[in-house]
């Protein structure tokens, strides 16, 4: 193998490497101090893709990333959550929850379709 084509194979292994997975977000949040943070992005993405929270009422917090209006709500509970960014960076609220594993998304047309869901588990 030619020295030209190792240094191209070495650029290569360098740059995959250095892309890494979902461009450095979290996998996982916890709620800290009673409050879960989500924080959605323009790319219609949460940080995470899982979140936990204990049991019993469970305060979002949803902050926006850059510019995209973009909302956060608990499926299946849309009545009694529903969190919008856009105009304001932050809105929060709280909902009863009881343990289990729920679904977040953005309900705005397209976007969870486009990924932007994640899970909760709730202990």
């Amino acid at each position: 193998m030619s020295s030209r084509m190792v240094t191209a194979l070495a650029g290569l292994a360098l740059l995959a490497a250095s892309c890494g997975g979902s461009s450095g977000g979290k996998t996982v949040s916890t709620a800290e101090n009673g409050l879960l943070r989500v924080v959605a992005y323009d790319r219609q993405d949460f940080d995470a893709d899982l979140y936990e929270a204990p049991a019993g009422e469970v305060k979002f917090e949803l902050v926006l990333d850059g510019f995209q209006a973009h909302t956060l709500v608990v499926e299946g509970l849309e009545d009694d959550l529903r969190l919008v960014v856009g105009d304001e960076d932050v809105d929060s609220g709280s909902v009863s929850l009881q343990p289990g594993r729920y679904i977040l998304y953005c309900d705005i047309a397209g976007h969870r379709s486009s990924g932007m869901e994640a899970r909760l588990v709730v202990s």
